[in-house]
Formats: structure tokens, sequence, C-alpha cells
């Protein structure tokens, strides 16, 4: 009976054991569809999940960096999280969601996303030997800077620069409808050595109605769009040189009418000083003189006087056009005035330029002197780095070796275990031996108790049928008496 308990207890167990067994086997390893996209210094998800959802408290998760060559991210064993040969630079930026294991989410944060990140992620549950990846891409981005860059025929050259990208961002320059505007010449690129790029872009713009134009930096592969608008002052842009012209041409006319009126004037004055000293002759000859000749100087004075008459009108138009010159003239000087204003501003501006010129040469200046002190603790990082392998290295041979002491050690612990294996086979063996000969036993008692118990209700029936027939021949015997 006790045997049959034990066996009982042993089926139940090993029922148990299957039915969890097909219950975990049949969930997947899922991941996102899509890349994970993330900007330097962020903080990201890398999802993972068992679906159906079930308890990955108990299980073995591993997070591994596949690209380009494989490192150790993070390791969820025996309850707890692991950090044996974790990858340096993920150490202190990884964790697990640990009160999301019992409902089958094994997902990983990551802290401070650097470029070096980027790559494809492989989620490995252990205990199942299932696994799925996740594609991570980092982008770095940065707003563009507008400056003016001068003047080209009547319009004004604008730069935009916009470094600190990743990957490569394209740039465009577009008016203030949103019409892309064509550039001069193809966009500069360049490449530091922390593998970011910087883009540059010049464009001539001429005047408009609100002179407003915007510089576009985008990155389709993160999905990242940067802009950056500028306004223009009327001011800035060069100014025709027709109405100078004109009025340069009106100021020469001005002159030449103002010469040839006093021509005119000094001719005239002279005409009339002429006239008046032959009037004053012909006066004195005029008492000697006979009737005809004074007739005919008096014609001549008529026909002087009409003269005189129409120079006079001749200097009012004269006067009149001086006038309207002289209007002009004021017109020119004011525009003159108006451009020697813009000429100081533009002075202005060019010192303003030149002066952000030398600070941006002093920070190119500090930005040479950081990039050295950058590049020195490079050289310092890559050496502790190297070194850091060094003893990498040496771990990893003493582990090596270890890992082989306890190949050598589990090989014998193998050996032992089949050999407690064969020997709990053969108790087996035997234990089921002994239970067929006491089934058999077993069967053969049934069947002797069956034969007995057979028998004496066999005699049991006798004995009845003895007493019905001795009750009726007392039942006759008494009906006799």
């Amino acid at each position: 009976m006790k045997t049959f308990q034990t066996s009982a207890a042993w089926c139940l167990g090993i029922l148990f054991i299957s039915v969890s067994l097909i219950t975990t086997g049949s969930s997947e390893v899922v991941g996102p569809a899509d890349p994970v996209v993330a900007l330097t210094g962020d903080d990201i998800i890398l999802p993972c999940s068992l679906k159906p959802s079930v308890s990955a408290e108990d299980m073995i998760v591993e997070w591994t960096r596949l690209n380009p060559k494989a490192e150790k991210v993070h390791l969820y064993l025996d309850s707890r999280d692991s950090f044996v040969d974790q990858f340096p630079s993920y150490r202190g930026r990884t964790s697990m969601f640990n009160e999301e294991l019992k409902n089958g989410n094994v997902s990983l944060k990551l802290t401070n996303v650097t470029l070096s990140d980027a790559g494809r992620y492989r989620c490995f549950i252990q205990t199942l030997k299932k696994e799925t990846t996740v594609q991570l891409l980092v982008g770095a981005v940065s707003q563009p800077v507008i400056s003016i860059d001068g003047t080209k025929g009547w319009g004004v050259v604008l730069k935009c620069e916009s470094g600190g990208w990743f990957p490569e961002p394209q740039m465009e320059w577009l008016d203030s409808s949103g019409t892309i505007l064509p550039a001069d010449g193809p966009p500069e690129r360049h490449r530091d050595s922390e593998g970011l790029y910087t883009v540059r872009r010049h464009v001539t713009v001429n005047r408009t109605g609100n002179n407003r134009f915007t510089c576009r930096v985008n990155q389709l592969e993160i999905n990242h769009l940067k802009e950056t608008e500028i306004h223009v002052p009327d001011e800035v842009f060069p100014k025709s040189q027709v109405g100078l012209i004109v009025g340069l041409l009106i100021a020469v006319a001005v002159v030449v009418l103002a010469a040839s009126a006093g021509v005119f004037m000094w001719r005239k004055h002279t005409e009339e000083k002429k006239c008046r000293k032959q009037l004053e002759k012909q006066n004195v000859n005029k008492r000697k003189a006979p009737s005809s000749f004074v007739q005919n100087l008096t014609e001549q004075l008529m026909a002087a006087k009409k003269q005189i008459e129409m120079l006079s009108k001749d200097k009012d138009d004269v006067t009149r056009e001086k006038d309207g010159l002289q209007g002009q003239l004021n017109d020119v000087t004011r525009e003159k005035d108006g451009l020697q204003g813009l000429l100081n501003d533009v002075t202005r501006e060019k010192d303003d330029l030149q002066k952000q010129t030398g600070q941006l040469e002093k920070l190119k200046k500090d930005k040479e002197k950081l990039r050295n002190e950058k590049d020195k603790v490079i050289r310092e990082r890559d050496e502790h780095i190297q070194n850091l392998t060094g003893e990498m290295e040496k771990l990893r041979n003493e582990k090596d070796e270890h890992i082989q002491n306890l190949t050598g050690e589990m090989e014998k612990l193998r050996n032992e275990k089949d050999k407690v294996i064969r020997e709990r086979d053969e108790h087996i063996q035997n234990l089921t031996g002994e239970m067929e000969k006491l089934r058999n036993e077993k069967d053969e008692h049934i069947q002797n108790l069956t034969g007995e118990m057979e028998k004496l209700r066999n005699e049991k029936d006798k004995v009845i049928r003895e007493r019905e027939s001795d009750g009726m021949e007392d039942m006759e015997m008494g009906g006799v008496f």
C-alpha cells in the first residue's frame, strides 16, 4: 500500500512538471516591429516580452549587443540582476523592470545613450531557448545658425551652418511661402573626430514683401528636423543706382541751364546797355534830324521793345525751369543724405561683423584648444582601455582556466550522475520485477480467496438447504401429531 502511494505521488509530480513545461514552452519572445530611435543623452527602453504572458521571475534573461561584435549588456540570473562579464561601457546604465517580470515583461532600460550604443540587441530567454532582436538608432541634432555673408549683385548672401549632427543631415533654404530656394552650390560637409557632421550652405536672396527666409536641417533616418528663420532688413539690400544716375544727370542739366541763363542775362544786359547808348545818341541828334529819320528811329525802338519783351518772357520760362530743376536737385540731395545714412548703417554693421569675426576667431581658438585637450583625454582613455583590455585578457584566461577546471569537475559529476542513474535504473528494474512478482502473488492470492469464498458460499447454500429441509420435516411431523 505504501509503495502504491509513493508511485502515485511520482506520477502526479511528473504530470505537473510536464504541464508546466508545456504551458511555458508555448510562449514566444516578442520585440518591437520598428527600430527604437533615440538622441544622445536620452534614456530609452528596449522592449521585450513573453506572449502570452507568463512569469519570468525564475528564468534566465540575457541582453547582448550583436554588432559590430557581441557585447554582454545585462544579465538576469537567479532572480536578480547580475553584472558579471558586463561590457564596461554599459556599467551603471542598464536595468530591468523587476516588478514587471511576473507579467512577462523583460524589457531593458538604457540611460544616457551615446552614439556608440547604436546597433542590434538580442533579448534571449535562456530558460526557453527563445530570443528576439531590437534595432537601436542613435542620432544627434542641433539648431542651425544663420548669418549675413555680404552682398552679391542686387541681393544679400546668407549663410546657414549647423554642427553636431548624426547621421549626416540634409540642408535646404526656403522663402516665407515654403518654396525651396536654389542654393549657391552644393552644401559643405565636415566630420569631426567624434564622428559628428557639420553642414554649411549659402544662398543669395533678393528683396521680397517680408524679407523672411528659413534654413531647414532634416535627418530622415531618425525623423528629426530643425529650422531657423531670419528677417533681412531692407537697408541691407544694395540700393539701385538708377536714381543716383538720374539725379546726377539732373544736377548736370541744372548747372548747364544755370550757365545758359547766366549767359542769356549777360547778353540781355549788354543789348539793353547798347540800346540805351543808341537812344541817348539818337536823342542828341533828334533835334537836328529830319522827320523821316525820327520815324525810322521810332520803328527801331518799337522793334527793340518787342525783342526786350520776348527776352523777358524767355527769362520767365528759364526761371520756372530753374525752379523745377532746383526742386529735383533738392530731391537728389535728400536721396544722397538717405544713402549717406544707409552707408553709415552698413559701416556700423560692418564693424559689428568684424567684432563678431574676432569673437568667432577667439571661439575657434578655444575650440581648437578644447579639441587638443579632448584628444589628450581620448589618448589617456585609450591607454586606460588598453590596460583594462590587458587585465581583462588576463582575467579571461584565468576564467577559461577556471571554466576548464569546472568542466572537468562537471564531467566527473556527470559520470557520477550517469552511474547514479544506472544504479537507479537497475533499482527501478528490480523494483519493477518485485512489483510484478507481488502483482502475480496478489492475483494468485485473490484467485485463492475467490475459490475459498466460492467454496464457503456453496457450503452456506448447502447448510441453508439442509435447514430448510429439516424445517419441512418438523412441520410434517407436527401435523401428524
